[in-house]
């Protein structure tokens, strides 16, 4: 899996699935194609919603939204919101400090794709 370690204040220095804010008119999966290609210069084929995770904190509630997907193209490269970038094994998670429910949304994957 691609993970991407956030490099601005929110959660900087964890790993988590790129992502971002929805613009205007945009849906969750449109809003997921888009900031995986701006943050990290991937193309994928996303397919299937993982989940819905909620993260609170004292300065807002954010509804974040985990889909699968297949590798279309690019160079994983660290972009925008992200300082680094990683191509991640489930094994290999315990060596990175996950954002909240990170671990979560991969067994859910994981389930899911029957891996």
């Amino acid at each position: 899996m691609l993970l991407a370690r956030r490099g601005k204040a929110l959660g900087r220095g964890t790993w988590a699935f790129p992502g971002g804010k929805l613009e205007a008119g945009e849906t969750a999966l449109e809003a997921a194609h888009r900031e995986l290609l701006e943050e990290t210069g991937v193309q994928a084929d996303l397919r299937e919603l993982i989940g819905e995770f909620r993260i609170s904190t004292p300065q807002a509630t954010f509804l974040i939204s985990s889909y699968t997907g297949l590798f279309l193209a690019g160079e994983a490269q660290a972009a925008s919101d992200s300082d680094a970038v990683a191509w991640v094994a489930p094994a290999e998670l315990p060596a990175f400090n996950l954002a909240p429910n990170i671990a979560g949304a991969v067994a859910r994957a994981r389930q899911l794709l029957n891996l």
